[in-house]
């Protein structure tokens, strides 16, 4: 009787997602927000209502879309290309940063972020793991995004004294993203990242990369994982929000645009101002 019950709500989960698929196809998938889609996996409530805070409406996210595209008097451009933390520019602009294993889709963000900037060639290393410098790419006179070296196995010596350094000297630094592959989940050296975000006590959020990579279920079972390091290691530090995103498929970009220009000030929404 209980494996029938629970077919039972298997299949009216099942025919409440096919319902939304219907529906959800007619929305571009930049504007949705993947995290609220995993709910129709479970019955209880997936995230608690403060995990859900930041909820622009297609309209906020579109105005954030445009500080991502350059115009005449919004060119934008690397600034710096460094791995010596005495030679960091130095502005007034808020900056954020983006900081993951190699091979997390960093560098895919970055152009599914930009995607509108011909031209923009990003500073990647040929070899994987063997990033050495910590890039600033300048948006406008709006923002400075920074693109820190990946992590991992093969990080160069350098990786720990030019990301420490910029974490720890940065006074406008407004929100590190910690990006976690969406197919593998939360691993050992994520932890270790987290550990280091959490030691120097900056506002930091959680961004799964790669969804278009997993099928539901996986995305379901990692963000359920990546929730529960989240409450078992973090504090304040940590905005409770998780994002998940794909650049292949543009899922949840424009929704992170979005809180990059709102946590920068270039984007003011009432509900969270």
């Amino acid at each position: 009787m209980a494996g029938i019950h629970t077919f039972g709500r298997f299949h009216v989960a099942f025919k409440r997602w096919m319902s939304n698929f219907a529906s959800a196809k007619k929305v571009d998938p930049r504007f949705k927000n993947p995290c609220s889609e995993l709910q129709q996996f479970v019955e209880e409530p997936l995230f608690k209502e403060d995990e859900l805070s930041f909820n622009p409406t297609i309209e906020d996210m579109k105005l954030a879309q445009k500080l991502f595209m350059p115009v005449k008097e919004h060119e934008i451009k690397y600034i710096a290309s460094v791995s010596d933390i005495d030679t960091f520019p130095h502005h007034n602009l808020p900056e954020v940063t983006f900081i993951g294993r190699s091979n997390v889709g960093k560098s895919s963000l970055l152009r599914a972020l930009f995607v509108r900037v011909p031209g923009l060639v990003l500073k990647t290393s040929k070899k994987p793991g063997q990033e050495q410098t910590v890039n600033f790419l300048q948006v406008g006179n709006s923002l400075c995004l920074v693109d820190m070296p990946g992590y991992g196995f093969r990080q160069p010596e350098s990786f720990l004294k030019a990301v420490e350094g910029y974490l720890k000297t940065r006074q406008n630094l407004k929100r590190t993203f910690l990006l976690v592959d969406g197919k593998v989940g939360f691993q050992k050296w994520d932890e270790v990242a987290l550990g280091m975000l959490e030691e120097f006590k900056i506002p930091y959020g959680l961004v799964m990369t790669k969804i278009d990579k997993a099928i539901p279920s996986q995305r379901l079972r990692n963000m359920l994982y990546l929730q529960q390091i989240r409450d078992k290691y973090t504090s304040d530090s940590c905005f409770p929000q998780p994002f998940m995103i794909s650049s292949i498929t543009g899922e949840g970009i424009a929704y992170l645009q979005a809180y990059i220009a709102h946590i920068t000030g270039n984007l003011i929404l009432e509900a969270h101002s």
